[in-house]
């Protein structure tokens, strides 16, 4: 079976080399200090992007953001989340947030740093970027993500209004705006792919093509959508932290999420890395067969 972006190798056979990496790497460590500093970095994150968004007046921003997390935490982990984003939007103000931005930005980009190490890892590299060229990266790519993010939301909170005001001028009717109603979540779901595979582009110190999107970054957001509803479902079903973690369940539940999701995020590396090891292996050896021999 060949699918597009495997070049002609076995899915079933890179799949297990990249489970067989994940295991080799030891990528279950990096994704629970991956985790770890994502818990610590998002707040940050959300601080520069209110200060952001105060001075873009997009206040429905936070509205989009906290009902995408609703449908993907579980409920424990939503009203932390939620908690400290309400918090965050009653208490502060832009000039106050305007102090501390640059500290903001510097606390969020250390999340990315993160990820830029244990990709590093995934693929196989050693870190070979200067010091300072890795810490202004790790700010640009902060930046990138907020852009991203306010792009996502900006086309899912202003897509219903313009998608009226086409089908008004066109005379369509309702049936384009019901259309864009059911696509927004694929479209929603491309960007996330986007996103990953611009993560798996520019975070490893790898000199390799660029994917729009590639086979890691699909698999990646298909796993971790599976396993995103199948943890919910398992805390909503069959667990109760409270009875084990009391006040703290929220947090615990949280951080077990990022893991997961840190998890999922490495082994869509591994696959992307699988790939691009037999690409330079295939171009290696093309150019070996078309090399004239030796004169003697």
């Amino acid at each position: 079976m060949k699918l597009p972006g495997f070049h002609g190798a076995n899915p079933l056979g890179i799949f297990k080399q990249a489970i067989q990496r994940f295991l080799k790497h030891d990528l279950s460590t990096y994704a629970a200090a991956l985790a770890y500093s994502t818990l610590f970095a998002i707040f940050p994150f959300l601080i520069f992007l209110i200060a952001l968004l105060s001075a873009l007046d997009i206040p429905q921003f936070f509205d989009w953001l906290l009902d995408q997390s609703e449908s993907a935490m579980p409920a424990d982990a939503y009203s932390v989340f939620e908690g400290v984003i309400e918090g965050m939007r009653g208490s502060t103000r832009g000039g106050v947030l305007s102090i501390g931005i640059v500290a903001a930005i510097w606390g969020a980009s250390s999340g990315v740093r993160s990820v830029m190490n244990a990709m590093n890892v995934a693929f196989g590299v050693e870190e070979s970027r200067a010091l300072p060229k890795r810490y202004l990266l790790s700010v640009v790519y902060t930046l990138g993500l907020a852009a991203l993010l306010i792009a996502s939301a900006g086309l899912v909170i202003v897509g219903p209004d313009a998608m009226n005001w086409i089908a008004d001028q066109a005379d369509l009717g309702d049936l384009w705006v019901t259309l864009w109603t059911w696509l927004r979540f694929p479209v929603l779901a491309l960007l996330l792919t986007i996103a990953v595979a611009l993560i798996y582009y520019v975070a490893p110190d790898v000199d390799q093509r660029f994917t729009l999107i590639s086979p890691g970054a699909v698999v990646a957001v298909i796993v971790w959508l599976v396993a995103a509803a199948g943890f919910s479902f398992y805390i909503s079903g069959f667990s109760d932290y409270s009875a084990t973690y009391g006040s703290l369940a929220g947090i615990i539940i949280l951080l077990t999420f990022l893991y997961l999701s840190s998890a999922v995020l490495l082994l869509g590396a591994e696959i992307n890395a699988v790939l691009e090891h037999q690409r330079r292996n295939s171009v290696d050896t093309s150019l070996t067969a078309e090399s004239p021999p030796n004169p003697t």
